[in-house]
């Protein structure tokens, strides 16, 4: 079973993917974990990502691209892919490239958050995880980028019969139990 979760920063898509994975048995790619990563390994790439994300801009899709496909083919059961595409150009080529490779996206779950209800949960994570990429300004500006960019991208996948809307505004288990009775089973 092959995954996308989509959402607005502060949906909780990152908490359902490792739900999810572990329901399931499937590869947890997070661009955004990813990407994180390359900025501790504090490569000139890493340098680059991290200025990029400090400025609360999209990290080009290339190397967003480049560090998932590592990931998606050590996933014999599927994969999950959390915070990709991002926008609609990267949803085309992410259909190319699964077209490409003979990889079957079977769904795409977007969880419908509003953004008042985002930003108080961006900063409550900020609180607590003392991210350096989470602040005010930062979240506002993601949920900008997020409404203008990434908005499409849930209609291309509607327009393909493959969306289904969680609302993540209950507890963490409520969307998990809402999640599970909308993915087709396999």
């Amino acid at each position: 079973m092959n995954l996308i979760l989509l959402g607005p920063p502060g949906s909780g898509k990152g908490t359902q993917a490792k739900l999810l994975s572990q329901h399931f048995q499937l590869n947890h790619i997070s661009s955004g974990e990813l990407l994180r990563q390359e900025v501790v390994q504090n490569t000139p790439k890493g340098k680059l990502i991290a200025q990029i994300m400090n400025q609360g801009e999209l990290v080009p899709f290339d190397t967003v691209l480049d560090l998932i496909l590592k990931q998606i083919n050590t996933s014999p059961n599927g994969f999950i892919l959390d915070g990709t595409p991002r926008d609609l150009s990267q949803a085309e080529h992410m259909d190319w490239f699964f077209n490409q490779n003979h990889i079957h996206l079977d769904t795409v779950i977007y969880y419908q958050l509003d953004d008042p209800t985002a930003l108080k949960r961006l900063a409550n994570r900020a609180r607590e995880e003392n991210r350096s990429d989470d602040t005010p300004q930062i979240h506002r500006e993601r949920l900008r980028i997020y409404h203008q960019k990434t908005q499409p991208v849930i209609d291309y996948y509607q327009k393909q019969h493959k969306l289904v809307t969680i609302d993540a505004r209950p507890d963490i288990d409520t969307i998990f139990a809402n999640t599970l009775k909308l993915i087709p089973s396999k």
